[in-house]
Protein backbone atom coordinates (compact mmCIF):
# COMPACT_ATOMS: atom_id res chain seq x y z
CA UNK A 1 0.00 0.00 0.00
CA UNK A 2 1.37 3.41 -0.94
CA UNK A 3 -0.20 6.80 -0.31
CA UNK A 4 -0.48 8.87 -3.47
CA UNK A 5 -1.45 12.19 -1.89
CA UNK A 6 0.77 15.01 -0.69
CA UNK A 7 0.78 16.50 2.81
CA UNK A 8 3.23 19.24 1.95
CA UNK A 9 0.39 21.76 1.76
CA UNK A 10 -1.03 20.79 5.14
CA UNK A 11 1.52 22.40 7.40
CA UNK A 12 -0.81 25.29 8.07
CA UNK A 13 1.79 28.01 8.33
CA UNK A 14 2.58 27.49 4.64
CA UNK A 15 -0.67 29.22 3.76
CA UNK A 16 -0.36 32.04 6.22
CA UNK A 17 -0.73 35.52 4.84
CA UNK A 18 1.52 36.96 7.60
CA UNK A 19 -0.78 39.73 8.67
CA UNK A 20 -3.32 40.63 11.28
CA UNK A 21 -3.30 40.51 15.05
CA UNK A 22 -3.89 36.98 16.20
CA UNK A 23 -1.63 35.30 13.69
CA UNK A 24 1.03 37.95 13.25
CA UNK A 25 4.23 35.86 13.04
CA UNK A 26 6.81 38.46 12.05
CA UNK A 27 10.37 38.17 13.33
CA UNK A 28 10.57 39.45 16.90
CA UNK A 29 13.50 41.81 17.46
CA UNK A 30 15.81 42.14 20.46
CA UNK A 31 15.90 43.17 23.24
CA UNK A 32 13.37 41.11 25.15
CA UNK A 33 11.04 42.13 27.94
CA UNK A 34 12.45 41.25 31.35
CA UNK A 35 10.29 39.65 34.02
CA UNK A 36 10.87 40.39 37.70
CA UNK A 37 9.53 36.96 38.65
CA UNK A 38 12.60 35.31 37.15
CA UNK A 39 14.40 35.30 40.50
CA UNK A 40 11.87 32.85 41.96
CA UNK A 41 12.21 30.28 39.18
CA UNK A 42 14.62 27.40 38.65
CA UNK A 43 17.63 28.10 36.47
CA UNK A 44 16.08 27.16 33.13
CA UNK A 45 12.44 27.81 33.96
CA UNK A 46 11.15 31.05 32.51
CA UNK A 47 8.04 33.15 32.85
CA UNK A 48 6.86 34.55 29.57
CA UNK A 49 3.61 35.37 27.80
CA UNK A 50 1.83 33.13 25.30
CA UNK A 51 -0.81 34.23 22.81
CA UNK A 52 -4.06 32.73 21.57
CA UNK A 53 -5.69 31.04 24.56
CA UNK A 54 -9.47 30.90 24.80
CA UNK A 55 -11.15 31.89 28.04
CA UNK A 56 -11.08 29.16 30.68
CA UNK A 57 -14.89 29.10 30.80
CA UNK A 58 -15.40 29.16 27.03
CA UNK A 59 -17.81 26.52 25.65
CA UNK A 60 -18.93 25.96 22.07
CA UNK A 61 -20.74 23.07 20.42
CA UNK A 62 -19.57 24.19 16.99
CA UNK A 63 -16.23 24.81 15.35
CA UNK A 64 -15.01 28.30 16.17
CA UNK A 65 -14.00 30.27 13.10
CA UNK A 66 -11.03 32.61 13.67
CA UNK A 67 -10.29 35.38 11.20
CA UNK A 68 -6.50 35.52 10.79
CA UNK A 69 -6.65 39.33 10.81
CA UNK A 70 -8.07 39.67 14.32
CA UNK A 71 -8.56 38.00 17.66
CA UNK A 72 -11.72 36.04 18.25
CA UNK A 73 -13.90 37.75 20.84
CA UNK A 74 -13.46 34.81 23.22
CA UNK A 75 -9.68 34.70 22.97
CA UNK A 76 -7.70 36.24 25.81
CA UNK A 77 -4.90 38.78 25.70
CA UNK A 78 -1.39 37.29 26.19
CA UNK A 79 -1.21 35.24 29.38
CA UNK A 80 1.67 34.82 31.82
CA UNK A 81 2.93 31.24 31.69
CA UNK A 82 5.83 29.43 33.36
CA UNK A 83 7.72 27.36 30.79
CA UNK A 84 9.59 24.47 32.42
CA UNK A 85 12.83 22.71 31.49
CA UNK A 86 12.00 19.74 29.24
CA UNK A 87 15.58 18.45 29.37
CA UNK A 88 15.17 17.96 33.11
CA UNK A 89 11.78 16.28 32.64
CA UNK A 90 13.21 13.87 30.09
CA UNK A 91 16.24 13.16 32.31
CA UNK A 92 14.12 12.43 35.38
CA UNK A 93 11.78 10.06 33.53
CA UNK A 94 14.53 8.15 31.72
CA UNK A 95 14.31 4.58 32.99
CA UNK A 96 17.16 3.32 30.83
CA UNK A 97 14.93 1.07 28.74
CA UNK A 98 15.54 0.61 25.03
CA UNK A 99 12.14 2.08 24.20
CA UNK A 100 12.27 5.03 26.62
CA UNK A 101 12.19 7.67 23.87
CA UNK A 102 9.09 6.08 22.37
CA UNK A 103 7.30 5.90 25.72
CA UNK A 104 8.18 9.52 26.51
CA UNK A 105 6.97 10.66 23.07
CA UNK A 106 3.63 8.88 23.41
CA UNK A 107 3.08 10.17 26.93
CA UNK A 108 3.99 13.84 26.45
CA UNK A 109 3.63 14.40 22.68
CA UNK A 110 7.29 15.30 22.19
CA UNK A 111 10.84 14.03 22.69
CA UNK A 112 14.32 15.42 22.00
CA UNK A 113 16.81 13.09 20.34
CA UNK A 114 20.52 13.41 19.61
CA UNK A 115 20.96 13.40 15.85
CA UNK A 116 23.82 14.59 13.67
CA UNK A 117 22.54 14.78 10.11
CA UNK A 118 24.55 14.33 6.94
CA UNK A 119 22.63 17.27 5.45
CA UNK A 120 24.83 20.34 4.94
CA UNK A 121 22.52 22.57 2.90
CA UNK A 122 19.10 22.68 4.54
CA UNK A 123 17.91 25.21 1.95
CA UNK A 124 18.42 22.71 -0.87
CA UNK A 125 14.93 21.31 -0.29
CA UNK A 126 13.15 24.31 1.22
CA UNK A 127 9.70 25.52 0.29
CA UNK A 128 9.43 28.90 -1.38
CA UNK A 129 7.66 32.07 -0.24
CA UNK A 130 4.33 31.94 1.57
CA UNK A 131 2.69 34.21 -0.98
CA UNK A 132 3.38 31.60 -3.65
CA UNK A 133 0.73 29.24 -2.29
CA UNK A 134 -1.25 28.94 -5.50
CA UNK A 135 -2.12 26.00 -7.72
CA UNK A 136 0.65 25.26 -10.20
CA UNK A 137 3.26 27.49 -8.56
CA UNK A 138 6.67 25.94 -7.94
CA UNK A 139 7.50 26.80 -4.32
CA UNK A 140 10.95 25.21 -4.28
CA UNK A 141 13.50 27.98 -3.75
CA UNK A 142 16.52 25.82 -4.60
CA UNK A 143 18.12 25.58 -8.01
CA UNK A 144 17.66 22.49 -10.15
CA UNK A 145 21.45 22.27 -10.24
CA UNK A 146 21.65 21.92 -6.44
CA UNK A 147 21.34 18.47 -4.90
CA UNK A 148 18.18 18.28 -2.79
CA UNK A 149 19.73 16.88 0.37
CA UNK A 150 16.34 16.52 2.03
CA UNK A 151 15.42 13.96 -0.61
CA UNK A 152 18.80 12.26 -0.86
CA UNK A 153 19.89 12.26 2.80
CA UNK A 154 17.38 13.49 5.37
CA UNK A 155 14.41 11.31 4.43
CA UNK A 156 16.31 8.10 5.11
CA UNK A 157 17.58 9.49 8.42
CA UNK A 158 14.04 10.42 9.47
CA UNK A 159 12.69 7.02 8.50
CA UNK A 160 15.34 5.33 10.61
CA UNK A 161 14.43 7.51 13.63
CA UNK A 162 10.74 6.63 13.28
CA UNK A 163 11.38 2.90 12.98
CA UNK A 164 14.00 2.61 15.74
CA UNK A 165 13.13 5.36 18.24
CA UNK A 166 9.55 6.61 17.84
CA UNK A 167 7.58 3.56 16.67
CA UNK A 168 9.88 0.57 17.30
CA UNK A 169 8.48 -2.91 16.77
CA UNK A 170 5.49 -1.52 14.86
CA UNK A 171 4.65 -2.07 11.22
CA UNK A 172 4.33 1.29 9.50
CA UNK A 173 4.16 2.87 6.08
CA UNK A 174 6.04 6.16 6.02
CA UNK A 175 5.43 8.88 3.45
CA UNK A 176 7.63 11.98 3.34
CA UNK A 177 7.75 15.06 1.11
CA UNK A 178 11.05 15.89 -0.59
CA UNK A 179 10.90 19.37 0.94
CA UNK A 180 10.69 21.04 4.33
CA UNK A 181 9.79 24.41 5.78
CA UNK A 182 12.64 26.77 6.69
CA UNK A 183 12.29 29.66 9.11
CA UNK A 184 14.53 32.60 9.96
CA UNK A 185 16.13 35.69 8.47
CA UNK A 186 16.79 35.49 4.71
CA UNK A 187 14.55 32.45 4.29
CA UNK A 188 11.22 32.33 2.50
CA UNK A 189 9.52 32.30 5.93
CA UNK A 190 11.33 34.85 8.13
CA UNK A 191 8.61 34.80 10.81
CA UNK A 192 7.88 32.47 13.72
CA UNK A 193 4.58 30.98 14.87
CA UNK A 194 4.14 32.98 18.09
CA UNK A 195 0.64 31.74 18.90
CA UNK A 196 -0.55 28.62 20.76
CA UNK A 197 -1.91 26.17 18.21
CA UNK A 198 -2.17 22.63 16.94
CA UNK A 199 -2.52 22.41 13.18
CA UNK A 200 -4.96 19.49 13.09
CA UNK A 201 -8.13 18.21 14.71
CA UNK A 202 -8.61 14.95 16.59
CA UNK A 203 -10.41 12.60 14.19
CA UNK A 204 -10.24 11.16 10.70
CA UNK A 205 -13.18 13.38 9.72
CA UNK A 206 -11.29 16.45 10.98
CA UNK A 207 -8.27 15.46 8.93
CA UNK A 208 -10.36 14.98 5.81
CA UNK A 209 -11.81 18.47 6.29
CA UNK A 210 -8.30 19.90 6.55
CA UNK A 211 -7.18 18.09 3.42
CA UNK A 212 -10.09 19.63 1.56
CA UNK A 213 -9.31 23.10 2.94
CA UNK A 214 -5.77 22.97 1.60
CA UNK A 215 -6.34 20.77 -1.44
CA UNK A 216 -9.18 19.09 -3.28
CA UNK A 217 -11.49 16.10 -3.32
CA UNK A 218 -8.84 13.88 -4.93
CA UNK A 219 -6.54 14.41 -1.93
CA UNK A 220 -9.37 13.56 0.46
CA UNK A 221 -10.39 10.44 -1.43
CA UNK A 222 -6.77 9.30 -1.74
CA UNK A 223 -6.16 9.59 1.99
CA UNK A 224 -9.49 8.04 2.99
CA UNK A 225 -8.98 5.04 0.71
CA UNK A 226 -5.65 4.27 2.37
CA UNK A 227 -6.88 4.93 5.90
CA UNK A 228 -9.85 2.61 5.34
CA UNK A 229 -7.63 -0.31 4.27
CA UNK A 230 -8.13 -3.30 6.57
CA UNK A 231 -4.43 -3.47 7.38
CA UNK A 232 -4.34 0.13 8.66
CA UNK A 233 -4.82 0.60 12.41
CA UNK A 234 -4.26 4.34 12.49
CA UNK A 235 -2.51 7.39 11.15
CA UNK A 236 -0.08 9.97 12.55
CA UNK A 237 1.64 13.17 11.49
CA UNK A 238 5.07 13.49 13.11
CA UNK A 239 7.02 16.73 12.89
CA UNK A 240 10.83 16.80 12.97
CA UNK A 241 11.81 20.27 14.21
CA UNK A 242 15.42 21.37 14.47
CA UNK A 243 17.81 24.30 14.33
CA UNK A 244 20.03 24.53 11.26
CA UNK A 245 22.90 26.69 10.00
CA UNK A 246 23.58 27.98 13.53
CA UNK A 247 26.96 28.12 15.27
CA UNK A 248 25.48 28.55 18.77
CA UNK A 249 22.80 26.77 20.82
CA UNK A 250 19.31 28.20 20.31
CA UNK A 251 18.37 31.04 22.65
CA UNK A 252 16.35 33.27 20.31
CA UNK A 253 12.62 32.48 19.96
CA UNK A 254 12.67 28.84 21.18
CA UNK A 255 9.64 26.59 20.90
CA UNK A 256 7.23 26.20 23.82
CA UNK A 257 5.50 22.82 23.84
CA UNK A 258 2.47 21.82 25.88
CA UNK A 259 2.66 18.50 27.72
CA UNK A 260 -0.16 16.47 26.20
CA UNK A 261 -0.56 14.62 29.50
CA UNK A 262 -1.60 17.91 31.15
CA UNK A 263 -4.36 18.76 28.66
CA UNK A 264 -7.92 18.22 29.84
CA UNK A 265 -10.28 17.09 27.06
CA UNK A 266 -12.78 19.81 27.94
CA UNK A 267 -10.11 22.46 27.28
CA UNK A 268 -9.80 21.52 23.61
CA UNK A 269 -11.47 23.99 21.25
CA UNK A 270 -12.34 22.88 17.74
CA UNK A 271 -11.36 25.82 15.55
CA UNK A 272 -10.66 26.84 11.99
CA UNK A 273 -8.88 29.71 10.29
CA UNK A 274 -10.62 32.00 7.85
CA UNK A 275 -8.50 33.75 5.22
CA UNK A 276 -5.71 31.21 5.58
CA UNK A 277 -5.81 29.00 2.48
CA UNK A 278 -5.68 29.69 -1.23
CA UNK A 279 -8.87 27.66 -1.67
CA UNK A 280 -10.76 30.09 0.58
CA UNK A 281 -11.98 27.17 2.69
CA UNK A 282 -11.79 27.22 6.48
CA UNK A 283 -9.20 24.97 8.07
CA UNK A 284 -9.86 22.40 10.78
CA UNK A 285 -7.49 22.55 13.73
CA UNK A 286 -7.35 22.94 17.52
CA UNK A 287 -7.15 25.82 19.93
CA UNK A 288 -7.07 25.44 23.70
CA UNK A 289 -8.63 27.09 26.74
CA UNK A 290 -6.30 28.64 29.29
CA UNK A 291 -5.79 26.35 32.28
CA UNK A 292 -3.29 27.03 35.05
CA UNK A 293 -2.76 23.27 35.45
CA UNK A 294 -1.35 22.93 31.95
CA UNK A 295 2.39 22.22 31.85
CA UNK A 296 4.43 24.12 29.29
CA UNK A 297 8.01 23.10 28.48
CA UNK A 298 10.94 23.99 26.26
CA UNK A 299 14.36 22.47 25.63
CA UNK A 300 17.02 25.02 26.59
CA UNK A 301 19.97 25.48 24.24
CA UNK A 302 18.96 23.09 21.46
CA UNK A 303 21.86 22.49 19.07
CA UNK A 304 22.08 21.54 15.40
CA UNK A 305 22.99 18.01 16.50
CA UNK A 306 19.58 17.41 18.07
CA UNK A 307 16.08 16.97 16.67
CA UNK A 308 12.78 17.69 18.45
CA UNK A 309 10.09 15.19 17.46
CA UNK A 310 6.48 16.35 17.87
CA UNK A 311 3.23 14.38 17.68
CA UNK A 312 1.06 16.77 15.67
CA UNK A 313 -1.84 14.46 14.85
CA UNK A 314 -3.02 10.90 15.42
CA UNK A 315 -6.23 8.99 14.93
CA UNK A 316 -6.77 5.27 15.39
CA UNK A 317 -9.76 3.19 14.38
CA UNK A 318 -9.99 1.31 17.67
CA UNK A 319 -9.00 3.99 20.14
CA UNK A 320 -8.78 2.15 23.46
CA UNK A 321 -7.18 5.10 25.26
CA UNK A 322 -8.99 8.38 24.74
CA UNK A 323 -6.25 10.54 26.30
CA UNK A 324 -4.97 13.45 24.23
CA UNK A 325 -1.57 12.80 22.59
CA UNK A 326 -0.99 15.78 20.28
CA UNK A 327 1.38 18.67 20.86
CA UNK A 328 0.26 22.29 21.08
CA UNK A 329 3.18 24.61 20.50
CA UNK A 330 4.26 28.23 20.05
CA UNK A 331 7.44 30.21 19.60
CA UNK A 332 8.03 32.50 22.58
CA UNK A 333 10.18 35.34 23.84
CA UNK A 334 12.65 33.88 26.33
CA UNK A 335 13.65 36.44 29.00
CA UNK A 336 16.95 34.55 29.44
CA UNK A 337 17.96 35.41 25.88
CA UNK A 338 21.04 37.67 25.74
CA UNK A 339 20.78 40.71 23.46
CA UNK A 340 23.57 39.40 21.22
CA UNK A 341 22.14 35.88 20.83
CA UNK A 342 22.35 34.35 17.38
CA UNK A 343 18.99 34.64 15.62
CA UNK A 344 17.03 31.46 15.19
CA UNK A 345 17.35 29.44 12.02
CA UNK A 346 15.17 26.33 11.99
CA UNK A 347 13.28 23.86 9.85
CA UNK A 348 10.19 21.67 10.11
CA UNK A 349 9.73 18.37 8.32
CA UNK A 350 6.28 16.81 8.64
CA UNK A 351 5.89 13.10 7.95
CA UNK A 352 2.73 11.07 7.53
CA UNK A 353 2.74 7.57 8.99
CA UNK A 354 0.17 4.82 8.52
CA UNK A 355 0.36 2.46 11.49
CA UNK A 356 -0.52 -1.09 10.49
CA UNK A 357 -2.19 -3.86 12.48
CA UNK A 358 0.35 -6.17 14.06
Amino acid sequence: MRANFSLTHLSGDHALRNKGLMYDMRVVKHPYKKYSTMTSLASYEVQTQLNGFFRSDFVSNEKVVIDVQRLHEDQMPPQDVVVHDARELQRLENDGSDDFESKFFHKHGFVLLPHTSKVKNWDSGAFGPTDAVNPGVDRNISSDQVENEIATKYKSEVEDIIRTKILPNQSVIIEQPDQLLRRGRNTAHPFFGAVVHNDYGTSAADFSDNLLAFGDENAVQGWQSHYNEDEVAGYMIINFWRTVHMSEPLRHMPLAILDAASVEPEDLVSSGLKGFTYTGRITNQLSVRFNENQKWYYYPDITVDEVLVLNLFNCFKNQSNGSFKQCFHSAFENPLTPSDAEERQSCEHRVNVFVLNS
